[in-house]
């Protein structure tokens, strides 16, 4: 038992689709890895200050961000086309990349799509691999099919705000990165927050993670600029913020074991404050493991088993501090899984790339 403790999941965004010719939803069991956005991020001077340790040495006078908990949806593109899966009978690969058919250059899965349905099925692919150009034919519908089914140009999925900064409405969430099926954080081209419509929770059991469920709105109500191992960040354009709520940041060693409060969307598109514990703190880690949580409230254990995919970005909060957000969700055990420092999270959101080691 206490191996398989060690196996842990992801708390990755649930429902994940890559974007395909028939478009993107969020109402799907299907469960397929994602990408990132890599750009530039403005922040406020506050956090600038915090992340080179220029904090005011008066408390009351701390930096402070609102405390976030709910929801929203994530839809990115990378900016080319890559394959998914090997495709054998035409000699392509996973992760080969799609540059243009029949001499036309493509970036979207939408345009590939329109263009493999034209004519007799007869297309030139120039195929990007490892840095060199190959040329592939298909020579029916059938190849054309393989081709469009293992297509990639994005995803689109569901996440938990951590934070937003009152000042110029920058926002973190999921507290790690989005990968592919390697573990690696890949660069996006742009991405958009929109809305979400929560449908509920399948709950957790021992050796099967949970999921929040739900479906993306078209409404845009902010920008994707940067994913790294940490985190995900951008800016919102229209957020219902009452300022007033903004809280203390907690420094990594002012986490301490103990009770500690999670903010949650998982029912009626309404978050919820829910209890845990803190346990296990390494406060050395520069990574999404910092320390370990165990959910103790009985109200989320009977809805979702505990922690579950989607409640990834949960913000995490000890005596009336920030402290950071849940990362993980153990196998095993549906009532565990770990943190990651607030720091962390705000470190990654000030350099053009870090780092850091992948989320699992």
């Amino acid at each position: 038992m206490a191996k398989k403790k060690r196996v842990l999941c992801l708390v990755l965004i649930p429902l994940l689709l890559l974007s395909t010719a028939r478009g993107v939803s969020a109402d799907s069991s299907e469960i397929i890895p994602t990408t990132v956005v890599d750009g530039e991020v403005n922040v406020s001077s506050r956090i600038w200050e915090l992340l080179f340790g220029r904090r005011m040495e008066n408390a009351d006078a701390a930096e402070r961000l609102v405390v976030g908990g709910d929801v929203f949806g994530a839809r990115m593109y990378q900016g080319y086309i890559e394959l998914s899966s090997d495709i054998e009978e035409l000699g392509l690969k996973a992760r080969d990349i799609i540059r243009r058919v029949d001499g036309e250059e493509l970036c979207r899965v939408r345009d590939l799509a329109g263009a493999l349905e034209i004519g007799d099925k007869r297309h030139t692919l120039s195929v990007e691999r490892d840095g060199a150009l190959l040329e592939v034919k298909t020579e029916g519908a059938d190849d054309c099919r393989r081709v469009i089914g293992a297509a990639r140009d994005g995803a689109a999925g569901i996440g938990t705000v951590t934070y937003i900064d009152p000042s110029d409405l920058t926002f973190g969430g999921l507290g790690h990165g989005i990968c592919n099926e390697s573990g690696e954080v890949l660069p996006l081209e742009s991405g958009k927050v929109t809305g979400v419509i929560i449908g509920g929770a399948v709950k957790g059991e021992k050796g099967q993670p949970g999921e929040l469920s739900g479906i993306l709105t078209d409404r845009g109500i902010g920008e994707i600029t940067k994913n790294t191992g940490v985190g995900l960040f951008g800016r919102l354009s229209e957020w219902k913020l009452d300022k007033s709520s903004a809280i203390p940041i907690a420094k990594r060693d002012e986490v301490k074991a103990g009770a500690a409060t999670i903010i949650s969307t998982v029912k009626n598109g309404k978050k919820m404050s829910y209890s845990v514990e803190l346990y296990d703190i390494n406060t050395g880690e520069t990574g999404t493991k910092c320390f370990k949580i165990r959910v103790t409230d009985k109200a989320l254990i009977a809805m979702t088993g505990g922690i579950v995919r989607g409640m990834s970005g949960s913000p995490i909060i000890q005596d009336g501090k920030l402290v950071g957000a849940v990362t993980h969700v153990m196998v095993a055990d549906p009532t565990e899984g770990y943190g990651i420092f607030i720091e962390n999270m705000l470190n990654a959101s000030q350099t053009p790339r870090i780092e850091l080691p992948n989320a699992a």
